[in-house]
C-alpha cells in the first residue's frame, strides 16, 4: 500500500490555522462589541478563542499527523484499495469497471504546494485520495484509464467469443 505525500501534513495544518484565524476574528469582534455595549458580558469572546486553541491543538497538530499515518492506497490491475480513518477504521475495495468518472482536484494552496487529490466516481460513492505530488497524481490517473480501457477491451473480446 502507498502513502499520500508528507506535504499533506503541512497543507492539512495551514487550513486548520486559516479555520483558527476566523475564529479568532470573531473573538475580536466580540471582543470590540463589549467595549461598546454594555449588554454584552466581558468573557464572552473567550468561547471562539478556546474554539480557536481547541482547532490549534487538535486539529492543526494532532489529526494531520494521525490522518497521513493511517491513510493508504494501491492501484491493482482490477480494483483500488483505499485504507483510511483515525477512530474508526475503514477499508474500501473499488472494481475498476465501477469506475464511471476520475477527476483531479486542486485547491490554491494545494497548487503552490504542486499537490493534487483524485477523486473516483462509481454508481454508489465517491472515493478521494487526497493530497499526491502533482505528476504522481497525474500519472495514477492516466494508470487508472488505461487499465480501465484494458479491462473493458478484455470484457468485449469475451463476450465475443
Amino acid at each position: 500500500m502507498k502513502r499520500i505525500s508528507p506535504k499533506a501534513i503541512k497543507l492539512w495544518r495551514i487550513r486548520e490555522y486559516i479555520n483558527a484565524g476566523v475564529w479568532l476574528l470573531i473573538s475580536a469582534a466580540i471582543g470590540i462589541a463589549t467595549l461598546f455595549f454594555d449588554f454584552i458580558p466581558w468573557w464572552i469572546f473567550l468561547i471562539p478563542v478556546a474554539v480557536a486553541v481547541y482547532i490549534i491543538i487538535v486539529h492543526a497538530w494532532i489529526i494531520p499527523k494521525l490522518r497521513y499515518q493511517y491513510f493508504r492506497y494501491q492501484v491493482l490491475e482490477d480494483e483500488i484499495k483505499i485504507h483510511s480513518g483515525i477512530w474508526f477504521k475503514s477499508e474500501k475495495a473499488v472494481p475498476l469497471y465501477r469506475v464511471q468518472n476520475i477527476d483531479t482536484t486542486v485547491g490554491p494552496i494545494m497548487k503552490k504546494m504542486k499537490l493534487k487529490g483524485i477523486s473516483l466516481q462509481t454508481s454508489a460513492e465517491r472515493l478521494y485520495i487526497p493530497e499526491l505530488e502533482t505528476n504522481k497524481a497525474d500519472q495514477i490517473r492516466h494508470d487508472i484509464r488505461e487499465l480501465i480501457n484494458k479491462n473493458m477491451t478484455a470484457q468485449q473480446d469475451e463476450g465475443t467469443l
